[in-house]
């Protein structure tokens, strides 16, 4: 997303840089450590799938971020592996919970991205901003590491559900 926010070349409009680990902090966790207040803003969420989202995430640390030999065991009871909370497995609501997400937060669904974007974000950019073409993403790889594409059963994909209600609820709403 801020690849793409960047290049789009909007006035007005600040990215965080890819390398700052704060471009993923909650707005309250950016206010505490910052001057900068997001006041009344209108706020947007990216949105994805619950099970896609584990799977991209347990893939992401593993080609990524050093854990190339992370299991997939817990990913298949729903939930992820987080550095941010010490390097334990919790449920994926736990973002949800972080990012605070309420009724007036607008999601961008990765799946639908240049939609979502052009119906949301273009009308609140400054006039004259053009729409959103989106590229192909640079990051979509085959999967690395000796390992096929990982699979879910669906008693796995009921129990995911169940161990993060608030994702499954908002993903029904969403889609």
């Amino acid at each position: 997303m801020n690849r793409l926010i960047r290049e789009h070349h909007i006035p007005e409009v600040v990215v965080d840089p890819d390398h700052l680990d704060s471009k993923h902090d909650s707005i309250p966790v950016r206010e505490t450590r910052s001057e900068w207040r997001a006041g009344q803003r209108q706020r947007f969420i990216t949105a994805r799938r619950l099970e896609a989202w584990l799977i991209s995430d347990w893939q992401h640390k593993r080609r990524h971020m050093g854990v190339p030999n992370l299991d997939f065991e817990p990913v298949r009871c729903g939930l992820f592996y987080s550095f941010r909370l010490g390097g334990t497995w919790v449920a994926a609501d736990w973002w949800l919970q972080y990012f605070e997400l309420n009724p007036t937060m607008q999601a961008i669904r990765l799946e639908f991205l240049q939609e979502d974007l052009n119906k949301y974000l273009i009308p609140i950019l400054p006039s004259g901003t053009q729409p959103f073409s989106v590229p192909p993403r640079e990051n979509a790889k085959p999967i690395e590491l000796n390992k096929e594409e990982p699979t879910l059963t669906t008693e796995e994909k009921i129990r995911i559900k169940k161990v993060n209600p608030l994702w499954s609820s908002w993903e029904e709403s969403l889609y």
